[in-house]
């Protein structure tokens, strides 16, 4: 690309050429480092005086190839972050006279490719400046919090006026791919980038540099167009989701099928019928779902009768027609006074018990019966409702930001997890614990997160 014209610093004469098109509102000289007003006749605004060049490898004029386009650097300007330990990087100014402006920058020795956003939401996120922002079906979460950062040095032509420590806020929201929106605002205005990593040997070969250090991208990134980066972003979301959304209807499927399964799973460990006193031994072998112990009486009400539960010595549960104990938590009904058949749901754990239980004067025969892996209705329906829950927040992109801030979804998560906990047992947990393990670490072996 060739330049388009040239024009006098007005402070020190030395020769500018003007390479950035009509959008251009500022150039700094490189030699006196003067801020000039390009839309007030080159008028001087400021001064980067006592102000060291920063180091590095790309410099105003050079061209290049990036995502299948020819770019020229136009500008250039260095940034600090305002925060202790403060870091410094390096913006570079791109222009083509096809595709108008962009930015490259490195960071953590890495290249970057930055792009202006011009169709987000900016003022639904000004009201309330989430965690979690979406744009163009893609879905981006804050890792950090906001930073501040000032300009320490500018060179050449801009698209704004830059001048010694102006400030800047930028919120930084990562995306899977490696892509990421960051919002900046400024005294004057608020705007938004859209970032992709580049290949940075390709780079320094396209701009002519000698490409020295080992990348340490282990991650094989495409040389697509530029036009290709919202469709190749969409494309990859799009894939990334339907893979996670097969995950959870697959789990939800499971589930749901052990919920069910399990009405028709549960097994009798003790039955017997008595009329007189009993003392007796049974074993519980799995700690998954709820245990009944069901009374039953031929004739009258059983009123009187009394039952223990023993475990290792250590009462763990009794009942009576005034009272109702169990260790594990407060029970507050007992059985109708009249009743003729009582069915009491506990959660017991695997292992050896012992059943004593005295009859009520009348004599009459009553039937004692005692199931494991029994799940009631009641408990079913939660459950399948919190499922359908996080299958709905995941197709929305929220579950994601579970460990980002979101309290909604952490809220719901718990609550999920204490009734699964309390039907399943703690062995379903760490299943479901073991899984997220598996998928974050295949997720970040595929490069989803930094």
């Amino acid at each position: 690309m060739s330049k388009v014209y040239a024009i006098k610093c007005p402070n020190c004469a030395a020769p500018l050429d003007i390479l950035g098109g009509g959008r251009v509102s500022s150039v700094t000289c490189n030699y006196c480092h003067s801020v000039l007003d390009m839309n007030d006749h080159y008028k001087v605004l400021s001064h980067f005086t006592d102000v060291k060049t920063p180091l590095g490898d790309f410099s105003i004029g050079m061209r290049g190839n990036i995502k299948g386009v020819e770019w020229t650097i136009i500008g250039w300007v260095s940034y600090k972050t305002a925060e202790f330990p403060s870091q410094e990087w390096s913006e570079f100014f791109l222009y083509s006279p096809t595709h108008g402006y962009a930015w490259l920058f490195e960071e953590n020795d890495k290249l970057y490719f930055s792009i202006k956003v011009r169709d987000f939401d900016i003022l639904s996120w000004q009201d309330k400046k989430t965690k979690t922002v979406f744009y163009n079906r893609g879905h981006y979460i804050q890792k950090e919090e906001p930073y501040k950062s000032y300009v320490e040095y500018a060179e050449g032509e801009l698209n704004f006026i830059a001048k010694f420590g102006d400030k800047f806020t930028t919120w930084d929201y990562n995306g899977a791919g490696y892509r990421s929106l960051s919002i900046e605002q400024s005294t004057n205005e608020i705007e938004v980038y859209h970032t992709i990593r580049l290949q940075k040997e390709d780079i320094y070969h396209s701009f002519g540099l000698k490409y020295t250090q080992k990348s340490k991208n282990t991650k094989d990134i495409k040389d697509k167009s530029i036009d290709d980066i919202h469709k190749d972003t969409s494309t990859e979301l799009e894939e990334q989701d339907k893979k996670i959304r097969y995950g959870f209807w697959i789990l939800f499927l499971l589930l749901s099928i052990v919920s069910i399964f399990s009405l028709f799973s549960d097994k009798i460990v003790y039955k017997t019928d008595y009329s007189k006193d009993i003392n007796q031994t049974f074993t519980i072998d799995t700690n998954a779902f709820l245990s009944t112990i069901t009374l039953s009486s031929r004739g009258g009400g059983d009123a009187n009768n009394k039952i223990w539960l023993y475990k290792d010595g250590k009462k763990i549960f009794y009942i009576d027609r005034d009272r109702v104990f169990f260790d594990k938590k407060p029970l507050w009904h007992t059985w109708d006074e009249d009743a003729i058949k009582a069915i009491i749901y506990l959660k017991l754990d695997k292992g050896k018990y012992r059943l004593v239980a005295t009859k009520n004067p009348n004599k009459t025969v009553s039937t004692i019966e005692i199931k494991q892996r029994v799940i009631r209705l009641k408990h079913i329906i939660p459950v399948l409702i919190l499922l359908s829950l996080v299958l709905a927040y995941r197709y929305l992109y929220i579950i994601q930001s579970m460990f980002q801030g979101n309290i909604g979804a952490i809220f719901v998560f718990a609550v999920m997890g204490f009734i699964i906990y309390t039907i399943f047992g703690f062995e379903v947990i760490v299943i479901f614990g073991i899984f997220g393990i598996i998928n974050y670490a295949i997720a970040k072996a595929k490069g989803d997160y930094e």
